[in-house]
């Protein structure tokens, strides 16, 4: 133990709590800030008002033309993820708006976008999608037919050619659509065969834009077409631009987005004066869609001019040494009890639930630590249940799917059964066999959406029938694969199937592409399916099953496995 610890357990036993702990050392040092920060608000108020205030304005200027980019950029990224799901450019081509409305519902909800258009390969709308104003977050209006409004417009039109800009293949623009004005980005949709099959657009309304830049610049937001008039504000009761002041506007275009030659002017909304600066309203780097005009309050706190941050810098830079040198090492005392918490929080997000932290004070902190324990020993028996409760729910799923089919009654034990003593007999790791057992549980759980007619027939399937009942692992993956708990079991209802030559289905896969625990419930499946009996064949005896396994090996199963399941079985 070092001399930094004893003198932290001697510290934190003092009959104080946290807050004297904390208060009284940092008093003496208050005082010493005050008198410092006495002379920079001195020498702020002396400073030139004019010159903050200008930088103030050119700086929420510059937030609100980077936000817009931001903005831009999110949409683009939704945008690309809808054009690259799969089945939509089909869906687009065969004009099926109700295959789109399935495949991108959940897309468009988990990133809150407020208006998404499909539109064919002529600009006729094939699905429209719109949030529900004042609605819950899932809350969507959708419509099909018309799109005249949007095949109309020339950003579309531009996607519509399929166009390309030194930017790519994606344009920009606002319409209104009848319930307001909305800023949209459009692009192609192509097919797998990169054959061209609409048009997506992805949209948020302006008044959702201009409130949006208000909470990132602390500004009035105003947005105006290129004749001057209102398309979205955040003032009560916005004045349009004159001819003139537009004009202007377009003149002073530059590379930088706010700068001090750009036009501004002085407005007066419920008597209080604002200066707004204005500039082009920019899309997609330098499609000029409007004027976007940044006002700010003649009274608003300004920050300070460049002389002045010097100053403060170095003021603030002296009085941080000090208090590195007077804080830090109270700060090991006091926090040492935290630290250990801190460290302990760590362990638990990582998942593991075999903390307790032991007390060392005689303060809050010591009632804080033993709730602490006590809060991850109610973790650790709620963890217990849940999973109890998971694993009772799946042995229900893989009950009721017996039921349904008669013939596999008994299948789901026998194989759970047999791949768990397959795992440990191969040396599969041991971190591995609880996910394991779940996946064999739920081999079938597919078969939930495969027709009773065919999965109850008595005699072989028909190549028709048998596609459908392929199908059994995708429906098995569709199923599952969203729910977090069950993703590590999905291997195996996903991929039990695949043979070992790329034979197999759905995915196709070969050899070492197959992942190791659905190699080895194959030939779990195919044993138990060979040495049972079923309606339509007798059971194999062990000699003709063996037989039949080996015959398979290299092509059907994993060669090696193979051989160790074999030498398993058979002892």
């Amino acid at each position: 133990m070092n001399l930094t610890e004893i003198f932290s357990r001697a510290f934190n036993k003092l009959p104080l709590n946290i807050k004297e702990k904390v208060t009284i050392p940092y008093l003496f040092l208050a005082i010493i800030l005050l008198f410092g920060a006495a002379y920079v608000v001195t020498q702020v108020v002396f400073d030139t008002v004019e010159e903050r205030f200008t930088n103030q304005l050119i700086e929420s200027g510059n937030l609100a033309t980077s936000r817009m980019v931001e903005e831009e950029d999110q949409m683009l990224k939704v945008l690309r993820l809808l054009a690259y799901t799969t089945g939509v450019s089909d869906a687009m081509a065969q004009n099926d708006p109700e295959t789109l409305r399935t495949l991108s519902f959940g897309i468009i909800v988990n990133h809150q976008q407020e208006a998404v258009e499909f539109l064919d390969k002529d600009g006729n709308r094939v699905l429209s999608v719109s949030h529900q104003l004042d609605g819950n977050i899932e809350d969507y209006d959708f419509s099909t037919g018309g799109g005249n409004i949007f095949r109309e417009q020339v950003f579309v039109q531009h996607a519509l050619l399929q166009h390309q800009d030194h930017r790519g293949d994606k344009f920009a623009g606002f319409v209104n659509t009848g319930q307001g004005d909305y800023f949209y980005v459009a692009g192609p949709v192509y097919s797998a065969d990169d054959e061209f099959v609409g048009v997506l657009l992805v949209g948020t309304s302006l008044s959702t834009l201009v409130n949006q830049f208000r909470e990132e610049t602390l500004a009035q937001i105003t947005l105006y077409d290129y004749e001057g008039q209102i398309l979205a504000s955040t003032f009560t009761t916005p004045l349009e631009l004159a001819d003139q002041e537009v004009r202007d506007v377009v003149l002073n275009q530059t590379q930088a987005a706010f700068i001090r030659s750009s036009s501004s002017r002085d407005v007066n909304v419920r008597n209080i004066g604002y200066r707004e600066l204005l500039t082009a309203w920019k899309a997609r780097g330098d499609t000029n869609l409007g004027v976007l005009g940044v006002a700010v309050g003649e009274s608003f706190l300004v920050s300070t001019t460049r002389v002045t941050r010097l100053q403060i810098t170095l003021m603030t830079g002296l009085l941080l040494l000090l208090v590195l040198i007077f804080g830090i090492n109270l700060s090991i005392l006091i926090t040492h009890p935290i630290l250990n918490l801190v460290e302990a929080s760590k362990k638990v997000k990582a998942g593991n639930l075999d903390v307790k932290v032991e007390t060392t004070s005689k303060d809050e902190l010591a009632l804080l630590t033993e709730n602490f324990n006590q809060m991850i020993q109610s973790m650790r028996d709620s963890k217990k249940e849940i999973i109890a409760s998971y694993d009772g729910t799946l042995e229900g799923w893989s009950k009721a799917l017996e039921y349904r089919n008669e013939e596999t009654k008994g299948h789901t034990d026998r194989v759970l059964e047999l791949m768990m003593k397959a795992t440990k007999a191969l040396g599969m790791d041991e971190s591995k066999l609880e996910h394991i057992r779940r996946g064999a549980l739920l081999h079938d759980i597919g078969k939930m959406g495969i027709p009773d007619v065919i999965l109850n027939k008595p005699f072989p399937l028909t190549d028709a029938e048998q596609k459908i009942m392929q199908q059994h692992p995708v429906y098995a993956c569709e199923m599952l694969k969203d729910i977090p708990f069950l993703k590590p079991a999905l291997t195996i209802p996903y991929c039990h199937h695949e043979h070992w030559d790329g034979s197999g289905y759905p995915q196709g896969l070969r050899g070492d592409e197959i992942p190791v625990e659905a190699r080895i419930f194959a030939l779990v499946d195919a044993w138990d399916a060979i040495t049972t009996d079923r309606p339509y064949r007798k059971a194999m005896s062990r000699e003709e099953a063996v037989h039949t396994i080996r015959s398979e090996a290299g092509t059907h199963f994993d060669p090696d496995i193979a051989e160790k399941f074999i030498t398993m079985v058979c002892d």
